[in-house]
């Protein structure tokens, strides 16, 4: 590193820090005694007409709360929304509806008649769906507990349309059905002074791994399975999870523009990986593949690009044991000839677990022996954990490493649409990778 780059560096990191230092000093003011009596809030579930918001008080509140929304910063019109408990954790959910699309909302909370500018956030509604749209999305996995790291800051810069989070929100492996323990990781997490201005400022998609869902390593017979699942749709402002409420996997979908996103959930429904490898074994569960296979089949010929989010490596060799796709062969070699059975176009994958940036173009992506390139995947990243490699080989290298994170740029002309990839060291780009998918083959809707 040239002694210039070196400078221009350490003066980023420096200006950054000043503006995280100034939005810290003013929350303090603005909060009597500088206790703050919103704990946390964030947004997710984001769609073109609708929206959910959910917060933790620190205490009950004996007045009314009310969430404000508006379309000015200020609110200084802004509508009333009325919250519903989410579990028993003085977490509140708002359910906005009837926004519109590809438009800049900002909220705050109203307690007693006090409105908490200093817990004020904001989103972008998505453009309509089935409609060409040119967006961009972050996504990374694995943080230390309560990380302060200033990867956080520079994914905030960004200004991404949302941020994916794929898994390793935290490093507790809580291993024992304690609700309370799970309340207080998304606790530790959301009043961290650079992830609680990340996730105000963009909205959120996050999906858990091993250390966020229980032990390292681990599946279906984490002890504290039904608490993880509980305690995830308390804290998380989701897309509708179509395994249903209460204690089930939190596997979802949603649509940006063409672009159509699976979340699976590779965790909850997982075989122990003391399992024998073979058809019995599984990492998504009955129902759940079942549902993403549908989901497959339905997104085909409808949108040119398929996005698969899968918490843990694909591209793997087989070994017994092992906490990647090749410790669950047979499964992924269904799944593999189901989709060049099926014909399923413009599929690409978003993976985490692994601390590295990492790329493959489809060409180590081929698990039935014929020769032929399978999809892309891309491998990001170690936030604020020591770097290490998992899985591949992969096309494009490997750059294990913590700070990291993915960037997504979509940009759609209505005959194709263009990717880019690009992995990231804070400021740094590490590898790009493009391709295109074209929509000629997109069947029109004759609804």
């Amino acid at each position: 590193m040239t002694m210039q780059r070196l400078k221009n560096r350490i003066t980023q990191h420096w200006l950054l820090g000043l503006l995280i230092a100034a939005s810290i000093s003013c929350a303090l003011c603005a909060a009597p005694g500088g206790k703050e009596r919103v704990q946390w809030i964030w947004s997710g579930a984001i769609t073109a007409e609708s929206a959910v918001v959910k917060a933790k008080l620190r205490t009950e509140e004996e007045g009314p709360v009310r969430l404000l929304l508006g379309t000015d910063s200020n609110l200084t019109q802004p509508i009333e929304v009325e919250g519903q408990p989410s579990g028993n954790d003085r977490i509140l959910q708002f359910t906005l509806q009837g926004l519109s699309p590809d438009k800049r909302y900002y909220y705050a909370l109203q307690l007693n008649g006090e409105v908490q500018r200093n817990r004020r956030g904001t989103f972008l509604t998505f453009p309509l769906p089935e409609q060409p749209s040119s967006f961009k999305i972050a996504f990374a996995s694995c943080a230390r507990t309560g990380s302060e790291r200033v990867v956080f800051d520079y994914i905030a810069q960004e200004k991404p349309l949302f941020f994916l989070h794929m898994g390793d929100f935290h490093y507790l492996d809580i291993e024992r059905d304690d609700l309370d323990a799970f309340r207080r990781g998304y606790d530790r997490v959301l009043r961290s002074r650079r992830q609680s201005w990340l996730f105000r400022s963009v909205p959120i998609v996050y999906v858990w791994d091993d250390h966020d869902f229980g032990k390292n390593d681990g599946g279906a017979d984490n002890p504290g399975r039904s608490a993880a699942r509980i305690a995830y749709r308390e804290a998380v402002p989701h897309y509708p999870l179509y395994a249903g409420e209460g204690d089930s996997a939190i596997y979802q979908a949603f649509t940006v523009g063409r672009v159509r996103f699976l979340v699976t959930d590779a965790r909850s429904e997982r075989s122990p990986r003391s399992v024998p490898d073979g058809p019995q074994k599984t990492v998504l569960g009955a129902e759940q593949k079942a549902w993403l296979k549908k989901e497959m089949l339905a997104a085909n010929g409808r949108f040119p690009l398929i996005i698969w989010v899968n918490s843990f490596p694909w591209i793997a060799k087989v070994k017994e044991k092992a906490d990647h796709w090749g410790g669950f062969s047979s499964e992924r070699e269904e799944l593999a000839r189901f989709i060049r059975d099926n014909g399923i176009q413009g599929l690409a994958m978003l993976s985490g677990d692994s601390h590295m940036v990492a790329i493959d173009d489809g060409s180590n992506n081929d698990f039935l022996g014929s020769g032929t390139p399978g999809f892309p995947v891309f491998h990001a990243a170690s936030l604020d954990k020591r770097g290490s490699v998992k899985g591949g080989p992969y096309s494009e290298g490997t750059f294990p490493g913590r700070g990291q994170f993915g960037l997504m740029e979509v940009r759609d002309d209505g005959e194709t649409i263009h990717v880019t990839w690009t992995g990231r060291k804070e400021e740094d780009v590490l590898l790009t990778f493009d391709f295109s998918v074209s929509s000629s083959a997109v069947r029109v809707d004759q609804r």
